[in-house]
């Protein structure tokens, strides 16, 4: 499959676990496995605890934000900071985020600081949720293959400004490397090691130190005792007991890297299990299902699914993968 599709197959995978997990976000565990099982279908948002006013199959800001940093940097031929808080004002402003309530804290706060005149390297400090993380498919998609400096950069200028913290951009990094070796063709070892680099590469960048666990050490960690695992249900039992599925970085990354680590190639799977898990499903189902389906070179998701999440959301994610392509090859 070539570069373009793949990118393409990707962002589906993304946009699906995004819809999927949206209904089941801050579920606990033991009410998805009492009411719904493994998540198999678009629910409807009806049976959410955040009542959000979306359509079944509504993706939220994780889907949103990315596409929209993605044209803002294709729009200024580079990753730059001006360009990641230029895209998420629009963003905010233009999908009435804050009105569907489907903006993080962290990022709410951070991106008001700056339309009030804040300098954007000052308004991310405070912030450890998962809004960086999140997003860091864009910048790190964006970047010429393996370019890993370049991917520090662009991760890091597409985080500091809502979440300017050791423990955000240590988890941005973390996600940003796997995705970036996914990309380039990497083995599943190779992805692991990426987890790694990224993790140290993230460690130390910021000034603004909180307490708090590393991505890199705890999926590590993790990993090693889900060996030997199965079971669906074990798994996610694991992960939301031991790892944790909270808005925090340092929880949503390790959590979504086990996802993957568990499913491997089966799309389908990684996004029912990050949709299943409890918590903050919607994050974990997209990243686990945008490295997996990254991982895999396209993805298994049976297509009337993604053609209703395509549909309500009207997204042409061709063209964003076209986009991503030509920059990954250095065209």
């Amino acid at each position: 499959m070539d570069q373009q599709s793949r990118f393409t197959r990707a962002l589906e995978a993304f946009a699906t676990g995004d819809a999927m997990g949206m209904p089941t976000e801050f579920m606990t565990r033991g009410r998805i496995r009492r009411d719904f099982g493994l998540v198999d279908r678009l629910l409807d948002p009806s049976v959410s605890p955040l009542r959000r006013p979306l359509p079944r199959g509504a993706v939220t800001d994780d889907t949103e934000q990315v596409l929209y940093l993605i044209d803002s940097y294709h729009s200024a031929g580079k990753v730059t900071v001006q360009a990641t808080v230029e895209a998420l004002l629009h963003w905010m402003r233009e999908t009435g985020a804050v009105e569907k309530g489907y903006i993080g804290p962290s990022s709410r706060a951070a991106l008001e600081k700056i339309e009030k005149g804040g300098d954007p390297e000052e308004a991310g400090k405070g912030g450890t949720t998962c809004g960086g993380p999140m997003r860091v498919p864009a910048p790190s998609l964006f970047v010429r293959k393996g370019d890993y400096e370049g991917l520090r950069q662009a991760i890091l200028d597409c985080t500091v400004p809502t979440h300017n913290t050791n423990t955000a951009v240590e988890s941005a990094m973390a996600m940003g490397y796997a995705l970036h070796a996914a990309a380039s063709g990497a083995s599943f070892e190779g992805i692991l090691k990426a987890v790694e680099d990224g993790s140290i590469a993230g460690r130390s960048i910021s000034n603004d130190e909180y307490v708090g666990a590393l991505s890199g050490r705890r999926f590590t960690s993790a990993y090693s005792l889900l060996q030997g695992i199965e079971s669906p249900e074990e798994v996610m039992s694991f992960i939301y007991e031991v790892i944790g599925t909270t808005m925090e970085a340092n929880e949503t990354v390790p959590a979504a890297l086990s996802v993957f680590a568990f499913a491997g190639d089966d799309v389908w799977l990684a996004i029912r299990t990050g949709a299943s898990v409890g918590g903050d499903t919607d994050t974990i189902a997209a990243l686990a299902g945008a490295l997996s389906a990254l991982y895999r070179g396209d993805h298994n998701i049976p297509r009337e699914i993604v053609s209703e999440v395509i549909a309500v959301n009207r997204l042409d994610l061709g063209r964003y993968g076209r986009i991503l392509a030509e920059i990954f090859n250095g065209e």
